[in-house]
């Protein structure tokens, strides 16, 4: 017993030289500080640490839970705010979806639906310098911004209506900031 202990001893005190002597190695990464033992002041080393933070980009989107389309088309607005650390970005608008939980499967992307007839739309969005774009695809740009403001887009249906009655439809919206640096 004393036997293995002696040599456990002489294994850890092995250890602990071994990693002393890497310790005193003098090889040094760029930006890194070496201590010695006469460096050290009452036994302490500070070492300063330096991490250059980015705030993530902000910003709250407003938009009405439905618009009523009418003969011609529909204008909503939407409002956007605290739009903030965009870093050079802008925030774009598309449409991911215009389907709506029930519609036939048959029904296409773009249409209101009323049983098994439909009627396709567009959507225009409208930018702040007074131009506008029409959009009939999904995850194409409706429109971009980086300011805060109220954007205006449209829903314009066809002007060939199947059959009278309430059509229904749904545009499910993406936003995303793009053109970001890093």
């Amino acid at each position: 017993m004393k036997k293995a202990m002696a040599f456990c001893l002489a294994a850890l005190m092995a250890a602990g030289m071994t990693t002393s002597a890497f310790a005193a190695a003098k090889d040094v990464n760029p930006g890194s500080v070496t201590f010695d033992q006469d460096s050290f002041i009452n036994g302490k080393a500070s070492v300063e640490l330096e991490y250059d933070a980015v705030a993530e980009p902000t910003y709250t989107i407003t938009i009405p839970m439905g618009v009523q389309l009418v003969k011609g088309g529909t204008t909503s607005t939407f409002k956007a705010e605290g739009i903030s650390n965009l870093n050079g970005g802008k925030i774009v608008l598309s449409i991911t979806s215009t389907r709506k939980s029930g519609m036939p499967d048959d029904c296409p992307d773009f249409a209101l639906y009323r049983g098994h007839n439909y009627v396709p739309y567009e959507v225009q969005g409208f930018y702040k310098d007074g131009t506008s774009h029409f959009v009939s695809e999904l995850n194409k740009e409706v429109m971009s911004f980086d300011e805060d403001g109220e954007y205006r887009y449209r829903v314009i249906p066809s002007k060939i209506i199947p059959v009278t009655g309430t059509y229904w439809g749904n545009i499910t919206f993406q936003f995303d900031i793009v053109g970001a640096e890093s």
